[in-house]
């Protein structure tokens, strides 16, 4: 990239001496023509650029002088481009240390199927006991016991293992494995718990990031959809830094960190005005149990409205007032910061306070006229990292929750719900503890409403049939070779 800012006479000798320590950040100003302004020969960086390096006095100084050092005590530093034009520089030790991590893992799957292989009986090639023998160790990395059919087993260090997992004892509905993962799906996970969250306050649009064990929920929502073997195309998020942390979090464990992430405050949690930041406990012992209720759980109840210059109104946050292009002018607002800062200050409507019903009355069009037309349509895996209410409007659209009934549904932080998109049906994922997740998870008493049966058409049936007649050929030909 610096090529692109320095003049255009420099030499190829002179543009190597240019110097670009890592993490100091290099600024450049332009004209109208995007031609890049040379600073003042004070503060001039380099004689070859028209840069300036950020920087803490003797920060730069001191960053070139242990490059340089790396350079001298770390044989191979030297770029390797010389030898492969636009490989990567890496020194040789990088390279014997991955090289050496490549040979550790490669050696302990060696070891790991000649121990399942020492497991199995063998009597003049056939096994010595039933037609499947199964395989599992305290030490073992298979999350679930290892099927090994003897027929493929012989004595030649080569063997086919039809690796599946066993059944549960117990199979809830709706619970264990959502079709196929390569079929478009679209897949909600309310967000890790947050110290809010813990503390039992009122969020809403409030900003405070995960919990330690807010992370940990994130972490196994990665890891479940792994375990299930989900992958995604695309993913969507509020502005909320809870639901992005988690987001990126599910996304980390998936190996999936570079997918784009759209972000929207259309998927932010509901705004609770003036109750934002305060304790449940405490608003219900003074106005009531039964007004907290109302204010929690009522359909088209708001709390009371936030004032215009709190610091839990949205329009006092410039990270929206600049990039929010979506909601309407307020000429109210508009008019009393125009004067008071004695100039045109053009000011959005944000709302002061949300009711369920206005909460979704902005999530379910972002997910109907932006996520189904842009993603779903078009055959793509979604992932969806919001909040319970947002969430709420978008699943009371997809199964026809009715509004009265909305009240009553609860959503478990990190918990992904599988929205499989030809039979329209929310499913749970088998953890594998042998426990019946609706039994773990309080969804309340609309979980009915959540879980009903999918639309089994004749071509869903047949794209059944098709994935298990490819899933069994599959089996039959994987080998492993050790």
């Amino acid at each position: 990239m610096i090529s692109f800012f320095v003049p255009k006479d420099i030499s190829e000798e002179d543009i190597q001496d240019v110097p670009m320590p890592t993490a100091i950040p290099f600024i450049y100003k332009f004209d109208e023509n995007m031609i890049p302004i040379r600073p003042d020969e004070g503060k001039l960086t380099h004689v070859h650029t028209s840069g300036i390096f950020l920087e803490k006095p003797g920060l730069l100084k001191e960053a070139l002088k242990r490059q340089e050092d790396w350079v001298d005590f770390v044989p191979g530093f030297e770029s390797s481009e010389e030898v492969i034009p636009g490989a990567k520089r890496a020194t040789t030790l990088e390279q014997s240390l991955l090289k050496l991590k490549k040979e550790q893992e490669d050696e302990y799957w060696v070891e790991k199927f000649g121990s399942i292989k020492n497991q199995i009986n063998l009597v003049d090639g056939g096994a010595t006991s039933a037609n499947f023998v199964t395989f599992a160790d305290d030490n073992s990395e298979f999350e679930d016991p290892v099927v090994v059919d003897p027929e493929f087993v012989d004595d030649d260090n080569f063997f086919t293992i039809n690796m599946q997992p066993l059944p549960s004892e117990k199979e809830a509905p709706n619970v264990g494995q959502a079709g196929d993962q390569n079929d478009p799906v679209v897949v909600l996970i309310r967000h890790g718990r947050t110290p809010h969250n813990n503390l039992g306050l009122f969020t809403g649009w409030e900003d405070p990031p995960l919990a330690e064990d807010g992370i940990e929920d994130a972490k196994n929502a990665g890891k479940l959809l792994k375990r299930h073997g989900f992958k995604f195309d695309v993913v969507y998020s509020s502005w909320l830094i809870r639901a992005i942390d988690t987001a990126w979090y599910v996304l980390d464990e998936l190996d999936l960190t570079w997918l784009p992430i759209v972000k929207s405050w259309r998927l932010n949690e509901r705004m609770y005005g003036a109750l934002t930041g305060k304790s449940k406990k405490m608003i219900a012992n003074i106005y009531g149990e039964d007004q907290l209720m109302k204010w929690r759980r009522g359909f088209t109840i708001k709390p009371p409205p936030t004032s215009s210059y709190s610091l839990s109104y949205p329009g006092n946050d410039y990270r929206r007032t600049k990039y929010v292009k979506d909601i309407r002018i307020s000429l109210r607002e508009t008019l009393f910061r125009s004067l008071e800062q004695r100039r045109i200050q053009i000011h959005r409507k944000f709302p002061k306070s949300e009711s369920l019903k206005t909460c979704m009355d902005r999530s379910i069009p972002f997910y109907t006229e932006r996520i189904v037309p842009e993603a779903v349509n078009k055959g793509k895996r979604v992932l969806i990292t919001s909040h319970e209410n947002a969430i709420r409007g978008i699943l009371m659209h997809l199964c026809e929750i009715p509004p009265e009934a909305m009240n009553q549904l609860h959503l478990p932080n990190g918990l992904p719900l599988v929205y499989n998109v030809k039979g329209k049906c929310i499913s749970l994922l088998d953890d594998g503890s042998g426990r019946d997740p609706m039994e773990v998870h309080d969804f309340g008493p609309a979980a009915k409403y959540l879980f009903k049966p999918c639309e089994l058409d004749d071509d869903f049936f047949e794209d059944m049939l098709a994935r298990e007649s490819s899933t069994q050929n599959t089996s039959e030909k994987v080998s492993v070779s050790v």
